[in-house]
């Protein structure tokens, strides 16, 4: 596994456990955005579902509740499939 990919899922993971606040995750997150490797694709998919949880979470599209259930699917990394129905169903 890449180690940023494995980074995104332990900040998910503090984030999930309490060790840290939304905001402090968010704040560590959408600046690595700009310095995910075009060669991998599955760090790029990773932190594109986090990036659209996120989203639609500030837009109000997302409760908290199900942003943690998401977020705790892509930690696991079992959230693909469920994230990809929302997409297709916008």
């Amino acid at each position: 596994m890449p180690q940023l990919e494995e980074e995104i899922r332990q900040h998910i993971i503090q984030y999930l456990s309490g060790l840290a606040p939304l905001s402090d995750f968010e704040n560590w997150f959408v600046p690595i955005l700009w310095d995910i490797d075009e060669e991998n694709p599955s760090t790029q998919e990773m932190a594109g579902m986090v990036h659209i949880l996120l989203a639609e979470y500030s837009r109000g599209d997302r409760t908290l509740e199900a942003l943690r259930e998401e977020l705790a699917g892509v930690a696991r990394g079992s959230a693909a499939p469920v994230v990809g129905a929302l997409i297709s169903a916008k």
